[in-house]
């Protein structure tokens, strides 16, 4: 099962002015963002937004963080990556974007992704069992297709063994 990551603005209440203001990608999603988060301001460009892939959420992340830094150019505004496990805890690390791009390329490589087309699954996803092996699917239509190819394989299978 994937992660959600959450976008959400947060001013961080008891640590340094130079650290409060952050853009957090937080993992699990909504219930696991820390609880300073301000009211989105931005959802057009992505906050307050769920994402499974990793990648999009930086790139709603980055967009935040550049509209606000554009209304209050006078304030430090970082983008932290972390994991509050239901509890808070401030992220305080000010990745570079370099280092927030590798982090992002490599939580999708590493992510489960549909047996069918590559994307990553969502927190629901469809099994089925061939006896061999369990695939899993981003969709019920993902899961039909590959099962119509695997029964027209098998009527290809069983049209030669009749030649």
């Amino acid at each position: 099962m994937s992660k959600k990551w959450f976008v959400s603005r947060q001013c961080y209440w008891g640590v340094d002015d130079e650290d409060r203001n952050v853009v957090e990608i937080a993992a699990g999603g909504l219930d696991y963002a820390n609880a300073d988060m301000l009211v989105a301001r931005w959802s057009n460009l992505g906050e307050g937004g769920e994402y499974t892939d990793p990648r999009e959420a930086l790139k709603a992340a980055k967009s935040v963080r550049d509209a606000w830094i554009a209304v209050a150019p006078d304030d430090q505004v970082h983008i932290e990556v972390g994991a509050t496990g239901g509890y808070t805890m401030p992220f305080t690390m000010h990745p570079t974007d370099k280092q927030l791009d590798q982090w992002a390329t490599t939580a999708w490589i590493v992510a489960p992704k549909c047996d069918r087309c590559g994307e990553v699954l969502p927190e629901a996803f469809f099994v089925m069992s061939d006896g061999v092996s369990d695939d899993k699917f981003c969709s019920e239509r993902c899961a039909e297709m590959s099962y119509e190819d695997m029964m027209s394989e098998e009527a290809d299978v069983e049209d030669e063994g009749e030649e």
